[in-house]
Order: C-alpha cells, then structure tokens, then sequence
C-alpha cells in the first residue's frame, strides 16, 4: 500500500532561494584562469622585445598583490579567497601597465593601490572584493601611479631584445625613445615621421611603451582567446576601438592610416581586451555595456586631441566606470506589470557564478 503523504510535509521538503536558479559549473577561477592565459601571449611578446626583467617585474606586482589580499583578509578576519584567481589577474595586468625601466618599488606600491585601496577598499564607497568594485583596480591603479610618479612613465626605451636586462643588460645601453603618443596628440591632424608605420605598430617593432601594449598582435591572439572562451562578450571590445576609431576619423579628415595609428598606439587595444571587458566595473544591461565601450573609446581619443594627455585611456575609461551605474538605471529592464523602470542603481555585486 502506497504511503500518503500531506501537503504540508511536501511544502517542508521544497527548498527556496534567490535567483538565478540555473547555474553552470564554471567559476569565478575558471573565468579568471582564461585571462590569465590570454595575458601569455603578451607577456611572452614583452619578454622577447625587452627582455628576462619583464618576468621579474611581473612577479613583484604579482607577489605584491597577493601578499596584500592575503594579509588583509588575514588582518581583517575575512575569508581568504586567494583561490578565485582574481588578485593573480590583478597582479599581472600591473605588471603588464608599466614601462621595463619603472623601478619595481612603483610597480610595487601600484600593486597595493590595486588590491588595497581599489579592490577591497572601494575608495571608502562601501565594501569591496571579487565583483564589486565600481572601477577597475589594475587600470585605476596605473593612473594613480601615473600621477603620482610621473618619472616612472617618462623613461621610455626601445625594445632590446631578450638577453637585455631593464637598462640594456649585458653592457648594451638602452635606447630612450618617445611613444607614438606624443606625435598625435596635442590635436596633430596628420601622422608624424618619427611615428613607425602600421606594420611596425602591429607588431610592435622599435616601438616604445608599456610593456603589455607593445605588440598589439599578441593582444589579438589573447583577445580572440577570450572571445572564442566566451569570456568577454566580442562587442564590448569592438565598439570601444570603433569609437575611437570614428573620432580620430572625423578629427583626421577621414584619413584611415591617422584613425589606425591611433588605435594602434599605447594601451589602446590592451585595455579594450582586458579592462574595458572587465565584469564588476562596467555595465550590466546589453544596452549599457554598448554605451559603455563605444563612449569610452571615443572619450580617449578626445582627450588624447583635445588635452594631449597620453594615459587618457585610463582617464576615460574611469570616467566610464563611475558613469556605468547611472547607465544601467536608464536601460533597466521593466518589472513586469509596471510601466516605469525602476527608480534605483545597480548593486555591484556581481559575483553570482560562484553562487
């Protein structure tokens, strides 16, 4: 004989809890072991154009940051939560921000700018972590540091091969150089001689800068990595280059090698890869997370223009952070049943995979 059981013992039995109801099995770590794999390809690219320092002033930032999550968490009496990769990612994309001259003191204190007072403190707005930081911490510490230790940025040198230390190496000096940057902005119109052709560019021959930035081909290969990954949604990227693309256009009297060569100098296509598409910091709606990049790769080349700023990516793309927010409240979709969107601004907590 079959046992009856009553409404009110089935009710007990039914669990509760908030979406989203489905989940997948991929984690935060796995999400954040992807980037780590796209950044391979230009860390492998700056080792090969500047040299073995390269490794070394990328383990610092990435030690640094790790040592800062792990003893704060530890002072703070928080969960450690070094397994969700994020502070590694963190670390390298600080790393990858700075010229191979930097001393490794800037590169350390912009590590614990990242991690410290960007990612966990959240500047005093409430608190922080994995998913809910309202700008990106490796892109807000660079321009911190860059503020504050403008020498560390100023000292460019010329790609030098991987047997060259950070000044030269092996009794060979380095080459002082200046970015393709400071040819065209200050509102330059027309592409100047002592900028190296597209190619050049592309491949980041005799091209100086940050040493994540300088080959924009190893930028692609990660870019294209994280898209076939399904990291990054593939419009976000495209539509800040387009952005910026169409400013420097119209600005360049429709000259497409101008427009190219700005696309193709400094952090550009490196920060459309791996700091724009970045998840806690940008815009949640399908709708804001295309206002967001195009906006952002327009706002860049405009400062670029029109304050002659080199690091106005950084700047820009701030600015977009602190405006994602507002973005997203326009675009909210409606709950159903009402007819007006909801009068309040997204929740940064954005760590639901790991729910």
């Amino acid at each position: 004989m079959s046992q009856s059981i009553s409404i009110e013992e089935v009710q007990k039995q039914l669990q509760s809890s908030p979406s989203p109801h489905i989940r997948r099995k991929r984690r935060s770590r796995d999400i954040m072991t992807d980037v780590m794999i796209a950044l391979v390809p230009p860390i492998i690219a700056a080792a090969y154009f500047f040299g073995w320092w390269v490794f070394v002033q990328i383990a610092v930032a990435v030690a640094v940051a790790a040592l800062a999550e792990y003893g704060y968490q530890k002072f703070s009496d928080k969960k450690v939560t070094l397994y969700d990769r994020s502070v590694f990612v963190t670390g390298l994309l600080v790393g990858l921000s700075f010229p191979v001259s930097s001393p490794l003191w800037v590169v350390a204190v912009a590590a614990l700018i990242a991690v410290l007072i960007v990612k966990h403190w959240n500047f005093g707005f409430g608190p922080g972590g994995l998913g809910r930081n309202y700008l990106n911490p490796a892109l807000t510490a660079r321009v911190v540091a860059k503020i504050l230790f403008q020498p560390a940025f100023a000292n460019w040198i010329l790609p030098n091969g991987f047997f060259s230390g950070p000044y030269g190496g092996f009794g060979v000096d380095a080459v002082a150089t200046a970015t393709p940057l400071e040819y065209l902005n200050r509102g330059a119109t027309e592409i100047s001689s002592q900028i190296p052709d597209l190619w050049d560019l592309f491949l980041g021959i005799d091209v100086g800068g940050n040493i994540g930035e300088t080959s924009k081909l190893a930028i692609l290969i990660g870019m294209i990595y994280l898209i076939v990954r399904r990291v990054i949604n593939p419009k976000v990227p495209l539509l800040f280059i387009l952005g910026g693309f169409l400013v420097a256009t119209f600005w360049g009297n429709f000259d497409p090698f101008f427009s190219l060569t700005h696309v193709l100098s400094g952090t550009f296509l490196f920060v459309a890869t791996y700091m724009v598409t970045d998840y806690s910091s940008g815009c949640l709606t399908p709708e804001g997370k295309s206002i967001f990049a195009f906006c952002a790769g327009a706002l860049t080349v405009i400062l670029r223009i029109a304050v002659g700023f080199p690091g106005a990516v950084g700047i820009s793309v701030i600015i977009m952070n602190i405006c994602a927010p507002f973005i997203d409240r326009a675009f909210m979709p409606k709950i159903y049943g009402h007819n007006q969107r909801p009068n309040v601004v997204f929740d940064r907590q954005k760590d639901s995979l790991d729910k």
